[in-house]
């Protein structure tokens, strides 16, 4: 039968052969199973996934296709501009959280643009530092200077009876010896007309003459500043007792800061206004007002901080009341400030008893008890340890 089949059908003509191919495919096709694969076909995108399981019929709609971009028919162009579109958007989405602030850029910008005028910016320095290596010489010794005699001075506060009056005679002497020989040195200027409010004899009076004339003017005040109160430290317990050299020390130094600031003036004054004041007298009058009310200021502060030094001098503190032997033999009969026998001992608020003396020393520095650390006193007056201030008053 297979060889009686294959002869026949060798023996048959090839357009015969076609015909029969072409009519089985035709056949095949009628039955609806490649339908849905033709370009032509109306079936729209509803029927074709209405058959899949778990999808209801319903539930597909056009518009989500359109949406989406898949509607079956399209041309290519659509689509792919729809993709472009979907991929632009997704990467706008993924740069915006990158994207930095602008006052982040800003500050990029700044900290590059520093990086590359880094070496311009220390050229600069060190030109400036060149032309007045005298001036930075001669205020680094005289900080120096003050730095030691100020922390002498605290540490010879601090051991009361057992200061050294060498030390403070030292001081003294050191002190005044740097100021002879910083005004003997620049004697042609005449710094010391400053301290008499009146303007020094300097070439150029620019802005760097009048930091000089103020910076010196202001380093030789705080020295004498600390020479009086080496003067204080070594008087003898007799005239002045330890426990009231605080209050001395603190009427001293608000003095000292007030006359710091009065000195300035003038020369700031001289500087705004410049050597001719007619070429620029509207600005310069201008910022006089602008300066004497901000001084103005400054000054009535130093004002009302003497007026407290004063009544606090006048008047005497007490921290609490005298202590009893009872009190004092429950307390060892030993104070825990100098390890020491108590004399006129002092019970305060909390029931804690120590000397009279080593009190007024302690709240010198201190607001709070030297055991329990309850507030004792509620404002801290500074400079009654025997410090001197060390800003320096440029204005």
């Amino acid at each position: 039968m297979q060889r009686r089949h294959s002869s026949n059908t060798d023996g048959m003509p090839p357009e015969r052969s076609r015909s029969q191919t072409l009519g089985s495919d035709s056949s095949l096709d009628e039955g609806g199973v490649f339908d849905c694969l033709k370009p032509d076909s109306p079936a729209s995108p509803q029927q074709i996934f209405s058959g899949l399981v778990g999808v209801p019929s319903g539930s597909v709609s056009s518009a989500q296709f359109q949406a989406a971009g898949l509607v079956l028919g399209s041309p290519p162009e659509a689509t792919t501009a729809v993709g472009s579109e979907r991929h632009s958007s997704r990467e706008e989405a993924q740069e915006d959280p990158s994207t930095p602030a602008p006052a982040l850029s800003e500050l990029k910008a700044v900290v590059t643009w520093l990086q590359r005028g880094f070496p311009f910016i220390l050229i600069l320095l060190a030109k400036v530092c060149f032309q007045h290596k005298l001036g930075i010489a001669v205020c680094v010794g005289m900080a120096s200077t003050f730095a030691y005699a100020n922390s002498t001075c605290r540490h010879q506060v601090s051991l009361r009876a057992d200061r050294s009056v060498v030390v403070a005679l030292w001081i003294i002497m050191f002190l005044a010896g740097n100021i002879m020989y910083i005004y003997y040195t620049f004697s042609q200027e005449e710094l010391h007309l400053s301290l008499i409010f009146a303007k020094p004899n300097l070439n150029s009076f620019e802005f760097f003459d009048l930091i000089w004339a103020v910076g010196i003017t202001d380093f030789v005040l705080k020295f004498f500043t600390i020479g009086l109160k080496c003067f204080v430290l070594f008087l003898p317990k007799i005239l002045l007792a330890f426990k009231s050299r605080g209050k001395f020390y603190l009427l001293i130094e608000e003095l000292s800061q007030l006359f710091r600031a009065l000195v300035p003036i003038q020369l700031w004054y001289k500087y705004i206004m410049g050597e001719d004041p007619s070429n620029s007298y509207f600005l310069g009058a201008t910022l006089i007002i602008i300066y004497s009310l901000c001084k103005s200021f400054d000054i009535c502060g130093r004002v009302s901080a003497i007026r407290k030094a004063f009544v606090m001098l006048c008047s005497s503190q007490n921290y609490g009341v005298r202590a009893g032997s009872q009190q004092c033999s429950e307390a060892g009969d030993v104070c825990a400030i100098c390890q020491a026998d108590f004399r006129d001992p002092i019970a305060l608020l909390c029931q804690h008893v120590f000397c009279e003396e080593c009190l007024c020393l302690w709240f010198d520095r201190e607001r709070t008890c030297p055991l329990c650390r309850s507030t004792v006193i509620e404002t801290l007056r500074c400079w009654k340890d025997g410090t001197t201030s060390a800003h320096f008053q440029i204005y």
